[in-house]
């Protein structure tokens, strides 16, 4: 039986391969990129399971993508992270106002007791 599939979107290589090692770690599997464009094409080739996702960065924007994730109706479970906690509510709202599934937001920098919650409420596992 084939785990389900963690798609892990950040600029910074080492948040999502921290990321992507949590997602592996409880039973996921994952790719990671650090481009925007893609995670689009990720997304449109195997469904994830589950999506998290940066909002700042710099070819195509976390906000940019909400709107792109409603367009391709993609109802994906979705973590918002971002360094900049401002920008965290905004885009959670505007997300769940698109009809996207957000189960929840990272202010970074986070620890694994952060993460690990949110991705086990997603697979289904009690922790």
């Amino acid at each position: 039986m084939s785990k389900p599939l963690l798609v892990v979107v950040d600029d910074e290589p080492d948040i999502a391969a921290f990321v992507g090692d949590v997602g592996e770690y409880v039973g996921f599997d994952v790719v990671t990129t650090n481009s925007s464009r893609k995670f689009q094409q990720a997304c449109l080739s195997t469904p994830p399971a589950a999506i998290v996702m940066d909002i700042v960065m710099p070819d195509i924007d976390g906000i940019e993508l909400i709107g792109w994730l409603s367009e391709q109706k993609i109802s994906t479970p979705i973590i918002i992270m971002s360094g900049y906690d401002g920008y965290i509510g905004m885009t959670e709202l505007l997300g769940e106002k698109q009809g996207l599934t957000i189960v929840g937001t990272l202010t970074k920098p986070f620890r694994i007791d952060d993460i690990e919650p949110l991705l086990l409420k997603i697979i289904g596992k009690n922790k």
